[in-house]
C-alpha cells in the first residue's frame, strides 16, 4: 500500500486509507488502540484478563515513549481481540437483579466500560461494511458477526458490559511486540509496514475458544 507524500516530501507514519477500511474507521481504531495500550499500562500487573500481557511483553510496551506508542496504534487491526459470545444477549432475559451495582465503579472501571462500548460500536460498524474487515480487525467469529448484524443500540450495554469480550492479542509473544515497538521508536514506515504483515500471519494464534473459566464469568456477570 502505498503512502502518500507530504508537503515536505516526508512520508507519514501511517497511510491515509488501508485496502479494507476507509480513513474515518483507521482513524477510529487508531483511537481505540492507543486507549488500549494505556489502559493496559494503568492496569499494571493487575489480573485482569482484558489487558492479560505477560510481564515480559507489559515491560517491553512500558518501555516505549508516548510518541512510539502512537506509531503503535496506527496499525491496520486492533492491538486487542473481541471475543464476542456465542449467542446473542438477547437469549439471555436480564434477571431482577441485573442493572444494579454492588459497588461502585472507581474512574479506571469507568474507562474501560467506556472503552468496551466504543469497541461494540466499532465492530457493529465493521460488519456493516466488510465481514473480512470485522475478522482481520477485531478478530470476530462468524457466529458472532451473524448475531452483532442485528445488535440495537439499546443492547450494545450488555455487549460492552460482558467480562470477557476483550482480550489482548500476542499476550506472550515478546519477541512481535520487541519488533513492534522497535519499529516505533525507529519511526520506520518500511518496518511498520513488516511488522504489520507479521502480526497478520499471527492473528488468531492467542485468540483460541475461551476456555471455560471464562465461560463461567460470562454467565456469572448475566446473574
Amino acid at each position: 500500500m502505498p503512502f502518500p507524500t507530504s508537503p515536505k516530501g516526508q512520508r507519514p507514519l501511517a497511510p491515509t486509507r488501508d485496502g479494507l477500511l476507509p480513513v474515518a474507521l483507521r482513524r477510529d481504531l487508531a483511537d481505540l488502540n492507543a486507549q488500549y495500550l494505556e489502559l493496559g499500562l494503568l492496569a499494571g500487573s493487575a489480573p485482569d484478563a482484558c489487558f492479560g500481557w505477560s510481564e515480559a511483553v507489559r515491560r517491553c510496551i512500558a518501555e516505549t515513549d508516548p510518541a512510539s506508542r502512537a506509531r503503535m496504534a496506527t496499525s491496520p487491526f486492533a492491538l486487542f481481540h473481541v471475543a464476542l459470545p456465542g449467542t446473542p444477549p438477547w437469549e439471555h432475559p436480564p434477571r431482577v437483579e441485573d442493572g444494579l451495582p454492588t459497588a461502585v465503579a472507581g474512574p479506571f472501571h469507568a474507562r474501560c466500560l467506556s472503552f468496551a462500548h466504543q469497541v461494540a460500536f466499532l465492530a457493529m460498524r465493521l460488519v456493516e461494511g466488510s465481514p473480512l474487515a470485522g475478522r482481520l480487525v477485531l478478530g470476530l467469529s462468524p457466529a458472532g458477526e451473524a448475531w452483532l448484524r442485528e445488535l440495537r443500540p439499546s443492547q450494545v450495554a450488555d455487549v460492552a458490559a460482558d467480562p470477557g469480550l476483550i482480550r489482548p492479542r500476542w499476550p506472550t509473544h515478546v519477541r512481535f511486540w520487541a519488533m513492534f515497538a522497535g519499529a516505533a521508536r525507529r519511526a520506520s514506515p518500511e518496518a511498520l509496514r513488516w511488522t504489520h504483515c507479521v502480526g497478520l500471519c499471527l492473528l488468531g494464534s492467542d485468540e483460541a475458544t475461551p476456555p471455560a473459566g471464562d465461560a463461567t464469568a460470562r454467565r456469572g456477570a448475566r446473574r
